[in-house]
């Protein structure tokens, strides 16, 4: 990877286009092959996002200020009490949802990855919903006195190391990515071991995918993306996203405890 001060060019680990007859993707009901027969790498231009104007309405994405009263993130149940509310209160400010629900979320540290007791950076170009979302909410909504006009699915992602520069977060301006790239992926023990059944996008390759990141993320910084939106059918404003490593100094060793949270919520 290389870098200018105001760009990355970096790797991007993309879905093969499918052969004519081959099924579709399954993720999740057996090991993948490690060495991944069905991706290719490509090696993409990722602007630097700071100064610039982009918005949930426009890009799909944009980098928010959110100081937290969190302390520690690997307690879930912290999380659950404090980050909850924080993230529908601020999910609700920068949307104007009538109501905010919290889905799920992650907390993500490359070193423990390595040691295999956490999950880490995601590096599989995607997008974690399809227009099918709405069937795979359909049960939740039964519990809503009034069905809601529309509904949006936003990630937010925080980080929370000291400098910021592991495995940043790069998202495609939504505006650059065409239906026809995509590839429906079914997606099983989604968010644990029983998890649900989802389907997700994967992409192919395109020259035209506008990439950006928001360099040195620091803990006050919260990066709001939408993955979905049943008022943009066929999705119109789809955003995909990868996660890569930024090449370390010499004197910056890996520590424990330089990780990030993603949390998902949606929206009526």
């Amino acid at each position: 990877m290389q870098s200018t001060t105001s760009a990355l060019s970096a790797k991007f680990f993309y879905r093969k286009p499918l052969l004519v007859g081959e099924p579709k993707p399954v993720f999740g009901l057996a090991p993948s092959d490690p060495d991944r027969p069905d991706q290719e790498s490509h090696f993409k231009t990722v602007k630097d996002a700071r100064g610039q104007n982009h918005s949930l309405s426009e890009a799909g994405f944009v980098l928010l200020e959110h100081e937290t009263a969190v302390s520690d993130f690997y307690n879930d149940g912290h999380v659950a009490e404090i980050y909850y509310p924080e993230m529908q209160a601020l999910a609700q400010q920068e949307t104007g949802a009538d109501k905010v629900f919290v889905m799920s979320h992650i907390t993500r540290n490359e070193a423990d990855a390595a040691l295999g007791k956490r999950l880490g950076a995601h590096r599989l170009v995607h997008n974690d919903f399809t227009p099918n979302f709405e069937s795979t909410i359909a049960p939740l909504l039964e519990n809503i006195e009034q069905t809601p006009s529309r509904i949006a699915v936003y990630n937010l992602w925080r980080r929370f190391d000291a400098d910021g520069l592991d495995a940043p977060f790069a998202v495609c301006d939504s505006r650059s990515v065409a239906v026809p790239e995509l590839v429906p992926t079914d997606l099983h023990n989604y968010g644990s071991g029983e998890g649900f059944a989802v389907e997700i996008y994967q992409s192919c390759f395109s020259e035209q995918h506008q990439w950006y990141f928001y360099p040195k993320m620091m803990r006050h910084e919260v990066l709001m993306f939408k993955t979905y939106d049943s008022a943009e059918q066929p999705l119109a404003r789809l955003m995909t996203r990868i996660m890569k490593r930024v090449p370390r100094p010499p004197e910056k060793v890996l520590k424990p405890g330089q990780f990030a949270c993603s949390f998902k919520s949606w929206a009526n």
